[in-house]
């Protein structure tokens, strides 16, 4: 294999998995990260790790400091505002265009179908984490329905900036079970192919969240 080729699945794979350890809440804002740890950790070279952890200062999940090193961004309230505005304009388009191909598309009403059962199901078991993993692919399957590639990659930005702190978040119980019957009321309004529907409700799920986000970015300051 060329050395370049070597290189970037290096990189690649550093970058998957700082971003995972970060989206799962491993390494919290704030947590600084150690090169040579990290070296060892991820088994990579400082060369592809240092590429790595500058593609996800792009991506607004690292800051990296002049002597310093690199560290998990923290998210200010403003940050989070932002972010939620643009998510919630974002995610409401993808809700109702996804409720315009359901309409007239058998496979996606399938796959719309099967993810409001996998929904249900969840729901009735309780269990946060696993609510907290469907309620992440329900949000991924409106996207994908919706089939608005900008939209898409839009959210996989903002999304990977806000996850650890809606994963930390949605460990409360009560926040679990509201944001289920939210996404099963919108799942059920893109069904009916009610693209107006979807779309009201699934801002307003948005933008609670984001209102819980604040709350957990205030006390966590």
């Amino acid at each position: 294999m060329p050395t370049t080729e070597r290189n970037g699945s290096a990189v690649q794979q550093a970058v998957d998995l700082v971003r995972d350890r970060i989206r799962q809440g491993e390494w919290g804002p704030g947590h600084r990260l150690v090169e040579t740890e990290l070296t060892t950790q991820l088994g990579v070279s400082r060369g592809p790790l240092r590429e790595a952890l500058g593609r996800l200062e792009a991506e607004g999940l690292m800051t990296i400091e002049p002597y310093r090193g690199a560290m998990v961004r923290r998210m200010s309230r403003a940050d989070a505002e932002s972010l939620y505005q643009v998510r919630e304009l974002l995610e409401g388009l993808s809700a109702r265009l996804a409720a315009d191909r359901v309409a007239s598309d058998a496979s996606a009403r399938r796959r719309l179908v099967s993810e409001i059962k996998a929904l249900e199901r969840v729901g009735e078991r309780g269990e946060r984490r696993e609510i907290m993993d469907e309620n992440s692919r329900f949000h991924q399957l409106l996207i994908e329905l919706g089939a608005n590639p900008v939209a898409a990659e839009t959210l996989a930005r903002l999304n990977n900036q806000i996850y650890r702190y809606t994963m930390r978040n949605m460990f409360d119980q009560k926040s679990v079970a509201r944001s289920c019957r939210q996404h099963l009321a919108v799942a059920k309004a893109v069904l009916d192919g009610d693209g107006a529907k979807a779309e009201r409700l699934m801002r307003n799920h948005v933008r609670v969240s984001g209102q819980e986000v604040v709350k957990l970015i205030e006390a966590l300051s």
